[in-house]
């Protein structure tokens, strides 16, 4: 599963792979500007992801995305 390393809670949808390189950009410390320039996507494309990556994972900001992929990496 490309976003193995975010368990999606309760079994949820997994991330697809564009959810997966934004998540993993954003658990590394990048901005959502660093992010879009280093991934080639606008930052509302950036901010758009977050919300669905959010949702899916169940976590609430970047802190808990790290963690989430802290606990599970």
């Amino acid at each position: 599963m490309v976003g193995s390393a975010f368990p999606t809670s309760s079994g949820g949808p997994a991330l697809t792979e564009v959810e997966a390189r934004v998540a993993t950009a954003i658990a590394n410390g990048l901005s959502n500007r660093e992010a879009a320039q280093r991934l080639l996507l606008s930052v509302k494309t950036i901010e758009f992801q977050l919300g669905d990556i959010f949702r899916k994972l169940g976590v609430r900001n970047r802190t808990e995305l790290a963690a989430r992929r802290a606990h599970s990496g």
